[in-house]
């Protein structure tokens, strides 16, 4: 069971809306992409660990997990059953202090030998890719993926968390709920036009885990109206189109009205 706690973290194309469960195929296509049978547990104590390495070296405590394209955030805000394919952590930088994602990737590896950097696979990216180690590495290559990501990155249209804004579950500190709802349906949007099959064969988890995050922001007692104030209009524009396009393929309407959505 979930402790969910407001608090700040200690110094310590054309494819359309798809069934919510998974088939077969979907698991398959998924597998490809993942983790090798890493679990829940082990997703959980990679993420800790990172947070705690972020704030002990860069001193910043507006840290927290999200689900723009994984879903480690959404298995925790609502009890999602699959394991996540990935761990994406937001850094949002004090107004005094920048961050570079590279050099935060760079200080994790140094600070835990767990940790690795490789190039990216992206054509022309300059960037590299960090992954953690998990148990039977060396046998079966298992490892996770971890994202770092900076809020207000172009074309990511993340928002800025801040420590007192994030939820502590289970110990991690997590975007709020409307927040990852709307990355989360982002997602959603970006991988169904997306030319990569990779990206496309992850539609049907997103559908999986925006039903599911709509379910507990009704029972959070979460709304539209109430998140405006918090948000620039040009988010909560953009939150209003993202729930339109996802009514419109994959229906839901009462769900996001129930929410407060303009529909």
């Amino acid at each position: 069971m979930s402790t969910r706690t407001k608090n700040e973290i200690d110094g310590g194309a054309g494819l359309g809306c798809v069934d919510a469960q998974d088939s077969p195929k979907s698991r398959k296509e998924r597998a490809a992409v993942t983790c090798d049978h890493c679990n829940i547990t082990e997703i959980r104590k990679i993420a800790r660990r990172t947070v705690n390495i972020i704030v002990n070296h860069f001193g910043s405590k507006n840290i927290c997990l999200l689900g723009r394209v994984g879903s480690a955030a959404s298995a925790l805000w609502a009890d999602i059953k699959r394991v996540p394919n990935d761990i994406d952590i937001l850094v949002t930088p004090n107004e005094s202090k920048q961050f570079d994602p590279e050099e935060i990737k760079r200080s994790i590896v140094d600070a835990d030998s767990r940790y690795y950097l490789r190039p990216s696979k992206k054509p022309g990216a300059d960037y590299k890719v960090l992954f953690c180690r998990l148990p039977g590495f060396k046998r079966k290559r298992r490892r996770v993926k971890v994202d770092i990501l900076i809020p207000l990155t172009p074309r990511l249209w993340i928002p800025k968390v801040l420590s007192e804004d994030t939820w502590l579950i289970n110990g991690i500190p997590v975007m709020p709920l409307f927040d990852l709802l709307v990355m989360k349906m982002q997602g959603w949007r970006n991988h169904r036009a997306s030319r990569r099959s990779d990206f496309r064969a992850k539609v049907e988890a997103d559908v999986t885990d925006i039903r599911a995050l709509l379910v507990q922001a009704r029972l959070e007692g979460i709304s539209y109206g109430k998140e405006y104030p918090h948000h620039t209009r040009g988010f909560m524009a953009r939150a209003c189109r993202l729930a339109l396009g996802f009514v419109e393929v994959c229906g839901g309407q009462t769900k996001f009205q129930k929410l407060g959505f303009p529909m």
